[in-house]
């Protein structure tokens, strides 16, 4: 993995200048071990964090105390003594509890995901099966032929030279004077730089 310098500074200025980036781990412990003692200060300068499940106590732990919280709940109990003078006593309190305690992060259902946005409650759901996407028969999942980087995939025309034309009884194709001038890719080149500079 290639990061550049400065990292977490870099992060916080592009999130002031709108600009985005995606950081996918598999668990807490990477960040943890890229940026021993800035990864909270990463997590940090970001607005959205998408939990898909994983199997690292630290990870759970993070998500449940600091991203889920706590609850509110009523208890109510109740307690008799019997016998010569029985009593019967109810106590009212309120308590609190996390949403999800680490055991149950960890033992989250495979078909849900946990996203947490800034200023927003946190939100379960379900992850999208990308082979029910209606694109997925153009990719090698949906029997497509895979995408080859580079290849000509439409083309317009094609001209193929068989041998039986004698190149000398061709026409000359006149082409009109104008005010034009051919460049090379170094001559492009050359002048993109003089006007970046």
């Amino acid at each position: 993995m290639s990061l550049p310098e400065d990292f977490e500074k870099i992060l916080s200025v592009m999130r002031s200048r709108g600009v985005s980036v995606s950081i996918i781990l598999q668990n807490i412990a990477q960040l943890k071990a890229l940026f021993e003692k800035q990864w909270e200060s990463v997590i940090g300068c970001c607005d959205c964090f998408l939990y898909m499940g994983g199997n690292e106590t630290s990870t759970h732990k993070l998500v449940s105390e600091s991203y889920l919280g706590k609850e509110t709940l009523d208890l109510n109990t109740f307690g008799k003594s019997t016998g010569r003078s029985g009593s019967y006593s109810t106590n009212y309190q309120i308590t609190g509890r996390e949403l999800l305690t680490p055991d149950e992060v960890r033992m989250l259902d495979n078909r849900y995901a946990l996203l947490f946005i800034r200023g927003e409650r946190p939100i379960m759901d379900n992850k999208f099966d990308l082979l029910r996407h209606p694109n997925v028969r153009g990719s090698a999942d949906g029997k497509a032929e895979p995408f080859i980087h580079g290849t000509v995939t439409h083309s317009v025309a094609t001209l193929v030279y068989d041998g039986t034309i004698d190149p000398a009884k061709l026409p000359v194709v006149k082409i009109p004077e104008g005010d034009y001038e051919l460049l090379s890719e170094e001559d492009l080149e050359e002048l993109y730089n003089k006007k970046g500079d």
